[in-house]
C-alpha cells in the first residue's frame, strides 16, 4: 500500500492518464457515502459492486445535480465499466481491498451509469436518498 492515498492517485493518474485525480477522489467519497448508508458505520464491513454504485451515483447527484453525468465525464468516468475501472485501479494500488468473488465485472452488468444519474429527473426515482440498484437493503 502506497503512503497515502494521494500518493496511489499520483501513480494512477500516472500510469492511466484516461482518468483524472478527481475521478478516484469521486470514487472515494461515494465508496464513503455508500459505507454510511448500507454498513451504518461498521468497522470492516464489506460493500457489493452495486452498493458501492448506487451509493456512488446518491453522491454525485446530491453534490453537482443534474450536471452529476457531466462531471464525471469530465473526469473520464463515462459508463458503469470506466466506474468498475476505478475502482480496481485503486484495488491494484492497495487504496481499497476486495473480497473472494468480487470481480471487476460486476459493475458491467448494473445499470447504465447515464440512466442513474438522469432517473431522478426523469420522474424515474421518486426518492435519491433510498439509492439501491437492486431490491436489497431498500
Amino acid at each position: 500500500m502506497r503512503d497515502s492515498f494521494e500518493d496511489a492517485v499520483k501513480e494512477l493518474t500516472r500510469r492511466y492518464p484516461q482518468y483524472s485525480a478527481e475521478a478516484y477522489d469521486f470514487v472515494r467519497a461515494g465508496l464513503e457515502h455508500a459505507s454510511a448508508h448500507y454498513c451504518k458505520g461498521e468497522k470492516g464491513a464489506h460493500l457489493t459492486a452495486d452498493q458501492l454504485y448506487a451509493g456512488a451515483c446518491s453522491y454525485a447527484l446530491s453534490e453537482y445535480g443534474p450536471l452529476a453525468a457531466k462531471v464525471l465525464q469530465f473526469w473520464g468516468i463515462y459508463t458503469n465499466k470506466d466506474f468498475g475501472d476505478v475502482v480496481y485501479k485503486l484495488i491494484e494500488v492497495g487504496a481499497f481491498g476486495k473480497q473472494k468473488g468480487d470481480t471487476q465485472e460486476e459493475f458491467e452488468t448494473l445499470p447504465p451509469l447515464d440512466v442513474m444519474l438522469d432517473a431522478p429527473y426523469n420522474g424515474e426515482l421518486d426518492n435519491t436518498d433510498d439509492f439501491c440498484v437492486e431490491d436489497e437493503d431498500c
